[in-house]
């Protein structure tokens, strides 16, 4: 059975690089490479051609190779896709001499093109996974292959939607499959790849290579109609490339399908004729699985000299990369030995073969090696073995009885551990729940309280606020009516006053100055306990207000605003207005600042607040208590379900952050 996909597509070069007929006629498309890097003017279309030509040459003559790399990576300069596919054809340079570090460039180029958000960054980045994947294969790691093909670069080739490339893949997975002998599951992989390669035959090795593994998977099912089918399809395709790689695929395929018939003298012809073309190709690998197969039909016509030359032969090709080779070769030795009856390197091969099963079969391999060890020593143990049957039939009796008994004991304990179990998960869980239930409770007792608080706070604020307008109004109409009137009386009396000493002309005046700065600072106040610029012309142009009123030469305000909504309610408009004034005048108060900072910005329903200054700040973490000032501004920010942040330390300034719910 045919075992690597790596020995076959070359870690991706067929299926995804070279276009059609490149491998078919490799020196034209070798040439057309270096004609466009060496005279186009784009150094992108240098780059990319000078990378195509590095893995070209990467199977055949690596310092070559590598020159074309260090050509690509010039002309890459500061662009991310081609310094992407300088690691990931780094990686192909790196296949055959370093394959860790190969994976590694894999996988540094799949980052690289991740970040890419075009389609071809995102068909190179499945590339990348599907690099890795093989060189997974090579450590037998078949399982971290098909999770790499079908978890990491399929959903990428979807997404990018490359038909071929899709359909690719799904062969690829078939062929897992298919090497783990899981024929059905890896027919229905087939299908899917055919589907897809079928409906744009734009790669003639890819349709190919899938045809004759498809034909192989019809064969190891019995399937022989079908898979004759594709054997005599592929076989008009390649008539006319009888010196093409793909012929050595093929011919494995044909010898398989016509030893499955029974024309065992065709299967050998096919098979030797592909041997012959393996070496005149230097192809090891492929070699390697054609005198596999050529040994199946020699056993199967029973010429089991014919087949152990055949075994001898493919030791000598050093083709020992993967476990399940090993273990084949050894048990076709095996078997074939037994069949010449050469005991002794029969059981040599079988001791060989045991060692490297695994864990799974180790038991039954185990059994076969003791049998042919009986075998090998029958001559001195017949004696030994005929008077010790009746005491080992004994003994298997009374071992089984025993056995019996313990595993009936074993039962029986392990149905008064279990009962003891759930009667100990049935407790714990009763208390687990009982606990959820307290802090149930408790978190519930603590939301009504944070309820109550609310709507305690939103009462005492709505209350003040009534009282701050009912007092801004009664000192507006009425003592600020009352000032007004006395000025306009006493300077109607001070213009009747001709014969007045100009004494009492200045004290009348004076008189007057006062009445006036006391009018002012009667609306100052009006002004403060109920802004009527806010009312008139909203919050943005009341703070404003608010900020230059504040000014001093002691202390500079900057205020700034950004997309605030003066169709916000009213009632949270006066909050706001109430925090950032109250903010302003702590400030102002306690922190001996130069320079105050007042940003407002709002985000649909969020409303957010910053307060900066420069002055001495303070320590939060000697701090006695709250003041005041910061109680009220933390019980308007609780009333409109907001978050508060102070900021700050000794001699660092203070800054205030608010986020405020301004929802209807």
């Amino acid at each position: 059975m045919r075992k690597h996909i790596l020995t076959l597509i070359g870690a991706c070069f067929f299926y995804c690089v070279l276009p059609a007929q490149s491998v078919m006629f490799p020196g034209r498309y070798s040439d057309s490479l270096q004609r466009l890097a060496l005279f186009s003017k784009n150094d992108s279309i240098r780059a990319v051609n000078y990378f195509l030509l590095s893995e070209y040459f990467s199977y055949s003559d690596t310092a070559r190779s590598k020159w074309y790399l260090r050509e690509g990576e010039r002309f890459a300069k500061n662009n991310p896709y081609l310094q992407a596919l300088n690691d990931y054809y780094t990686g192909f340079f790196l296949y055959d001499i370093d394959r860790q570090a190969a994976a590694a460039k894999f996988l540094q180029a799949e980052r690289e093109f991740e970040k890419l958000p075009n389609r071809e960054s995102i068909k190179f980045a499945a590339k990348s996974w599907r690099s890795y994947g093989t060189l997974l294969q090579y450590k037998d790691n078949d399982l971290g292959m098909l999770d790499a093909l079908l978890n990491k670069a399929l959903p990428l080739a979807q997404k990018a939607n490359d038909t071929t490339f899709i359909g690719s893949l799904y062969h690829d997975i078939g062929m897992i499959f298919m090497n783990q002998k899981m024929y059905k599951k890896a027919e229905e992989f087939y299908a899917r790849a055919m589907e897809r390669l079928e409906l744009k035959q734009d790669n003639l090795e890819v349709l190919i290579y899938a045809l004759d593994n498809r034909g192989l998977n019809y064969c190891y099912m019995d399937s022989l109609n079908k898979a004759s089918l594709i054997v005599k399809r592929v076989e008009s395709i390649l008539k006319n490339y009888a010196r093409s790689e793909y012929n050595l695929d093929f011919l494995f395929t044909k010898g398989v399908y016509l030893r499955s018939a029974g024309r065992y003298r065709e299967s050998i012809q096919a098979l030797q004729h592909g041997i012959n073309l393996a070496d005149s190709l230097h192809t090891i690998p492929q070699k390697f699985n054609l005198l596999m197969e050529l040994q199946n039909t020699y056993m199967a016509i029973k010429d089991y000299q014919a087949s152990l030359q055949i075994l001898q032969n493919a030791v000598k090709t050093d083709q020992y990369h993967y476990l399940d080779d090993r273990v084949e070769l050894a048990k076709k030795m095996m078997e074939t030995y037994e069949q010449l009856h050469n005991i002794p390197n029969a059981y040599k091969w079988m001791k060989t073969y045991v060692k490297l099963q695994d864990s799974v079969h180790a038991r039954d391999l185990k059994n076969s090696m003791f049998s042919l060890e009986t075998r090998f020593r029958v001559s001195e143990k017949e004696k030994q073995i005929a008077l010790l049957q009746a005491a080992n039939k004994e003994t298997a009796l009374k071992a089984k009885n025993s056995r019996l008994s313990n595993i009936v004991l074993m039962i029986l304990c392990m149905v008064i551990l279990l009962i003891f179990m759930f009667f100990i998960i049935t407790y714990r869980t009763g208390r687990k729940l009982a606990l959820q239930k307290e802090m149930n409770f408790q978190q519930q007792l603590k939301e009504m309280e944070q309820r109550q608080q609310i709507v305690v706070t939103e009462a005492l604020l709505e209350g003040e606020e009534r009282e701050r307008r009912r007092i801004a109004r009664d000192l507006h109409d009425g003592l600020g009516g009352m000032l007004a009137g006395i000025k306009i009386k006493l300077s109607s009396y001070s213009r009747q006053r001709v014969a007045a000493t100009p004494k009492e002309q200045t004290e009348l005046e004076h008189i007057t100055g006062q009445l006036d700065n006391s009018v002012t600072e009667l609306r100052r106040i009006a002004r403060n306990m109920m802004p009527e610029s806010l009312i008139r012309f909203g919050l943005q142009t009341a703070l404003k207000e608010l900020c230059e009123s504040m000014l001093s030469r002691d202390i500079g305000i900057n205020f700034i605003a950004l997309d605030i909504n003066d169709q916000m309610d009213l009632s949270k408009q006066v909050v706001i207005y109430r925090i950032i004034q109250e903010a302003l005048a702590n400030a102002i108060r306690h922190s001996k600042a130069r320079h105050i900072m007042v940003q407002c910005s709002q985000n649909n329903d969020r409303f957010y607040i910053t307060i900066e200054d420069d002055g001495v700040g303070f320590d939060k973490t000697t701090l006695p208590g709250k003041g005041n000032g910061l109680t009220n501004i933390e019980n308007r920010v609780k009333y409109l379900n907001g978050t508060m942040d102070v900021i700050s330390g000794p001699n660092e300034g203070t800054t205030i952050n608010m986020e405020l719910n301004v929802a209807a």
